[in-house]
């Protein structure tokens, strides 16, 4: 179910946002609808209307966002002030709660923990990656 997508110049000179599918990417991955997304970068890439570049990069992105911390390394889950009861919530759902300053669930500082273990196992990944 793609939809026919024109090109858009946003005047950023290339990446993301360049015509209306990565625009609508962008929009899904930043509301946290993941396998909506990744769907449409799919399709996207099939019929060329988002570079192969740009796909891996949205698909990389969407990886990142919708890692729970529950999925991270045991051996950073065996730190001292490890949230283990926000084990459950992506990176996307913790970065909402941090930003909205919403601690009802977790201390901003459990948050800020979470976000920082999420960032270094997507760094690594990332490093990892270039390797190849």
């Amino acid at each position: 179910m793609l939809l026919a997508c024109a090109h858009v110049d946003d005047g950023g000179g290339g990446g993301f946002g360049r015509n209306s599918a990565e625009a609508r990417i962008t929009h899904l991955i930043s509301e946290g609808q993941f396998a909506e997304a990744e769907a449409l970068v799919a399709d996207s890439a099939a019929s060329g209307l988002v570079e192969q570049a740009t796909a891996t990069a949205f698909r990389r992105q969407i990886a990142d966002l919708s890692m729970k911390l529950g999925e991270i390394p045991a051996r950073l889950q065996r730190v001292p002030s490890f949230p283990s009861r926000l084990k459950d919530f992506t990176r996307h759902d913790l970065q909402k709660m941090y930003d909205a300053g919403d601690f009802s669930i977790a201390t901003k500082k459990e948050l800020q923990t979470a976000l920082k273990l999420l960032k270094d196992v997507a760094k690594d990944n990332s490093r990892l990656l270039q390797k190849l």
